[in-house]
């Protein structure tokens, strides 16, 4: 009896365990895609065939490319902007998640609440160069800008052709330091961009007949492009309840908008 007791021991040490344990994704990349990505897998996790997963998702940032890095050793890197020719020529591929909208603002001198993109390309195409010929006061329009890098004005000069050609008469460097200027005493007659969740809607200038907006998603590399949870990803992020979570919480579907010259 103890012999065969024994046995059973051994025949069941040898039997692989059943286990209820879920892969755990981390994606990192680009900081201001952190939030959009966050909830989108907080979504996606209530879907079937997310079930085996858990996923996380880190606020800090390793940058865009890091992003882009990212993925050569995990599943997902997570973005900023669109990815570049060159970029997705290294084998990689992208997802675009949505889209944060971005707004024109102006300093509280302008006193103007309204234009069209005519007149806004005007503007940066230095046709108008007082806010006089706007109706404005007697002061010279102002036209700060960013890096050609930067994931704001790339979005821009995708979407708007004009903007190729801009020269900004100053350049800042980060999202805060535009905030920071448009209300202070030296950005009280100029016009800036960004995303539109950045300003204080004192500030947001409305632009009839203007929409654009930083893209924000994930990439993956090629040897991964048969993976099921990259298919099951594309698919729940052009699903009507992402879609709607999405409009819900302030952001764009991640829909391509038809480029206006």
């Amino acid at each position: 009896m103890k012999n065969t007791f024994l046995v059973i021991l051994a025949i069941l040490a040898c039997q692989p365990l059943a286990t209820n344990a879920k892969e755990h994704l981390i994606i990192e990349g680009a900081g201001p895609s952190a939030a959009v990505i966050d909830l989108f897998f907080e979504e996606l996790s209530k879907t079937a065939n997310a079930k085996s997963y858990t996923f996380e998702v880190p606020q800090d940032s390793i940058k865009h490319k890091g992003g882009i890095n990212y993925s050569d050793t995990h599943l997902f890197g997570r973005t900023g902007r669109k990815m570049s020719d060159t970029e997705k020529g290294s084998n990689k591929h992208e997802i675009i998640i949505a889209k944060v909208p971005l707004t024109f603002v102006i300093g509280d001198g302008v006193k103007i609440d309204s234009i069209t993109i005519g007149t806004l390309a005007n503007i940066y195409n230095r046709r108008i160069t007082n806010w006089k010929e706007l109706g404005g006061p007697d002061k010279a329009i102002k036209l700060v800008g960013r890096e050609e890098t930067e994931s704001a004005f790339s979005a821009l000069k995708d979407d708007f052709k004009f903007f190729n050609d801009v020269k900004f008469d100053t350049i800042l460097l980060r999202d805060h330091e535009v905030i920071d200027y448009i209300a202070s005493p030296q950005g009280k007659y100029s016009i800036s961009f960004g995303a539109r969740s950045n300003f204080k809607i004192e500030y947001i200038l409305d632009v009839y007949g203007f929409s654009s907006g930083l893209s924000l998603g994930l990439v993956y590399d090629e040897k991964n492009a048969k993976h099921p949870l990259i298919e099951h990803v594309k698919s729940f992020a052009r699903s009507p309840d992402w879609r709607n979570t999405l409009l819900y919480s302030g952001y764009l579907p991640p829909i391509y908008d038809q480029p206006i010259e």
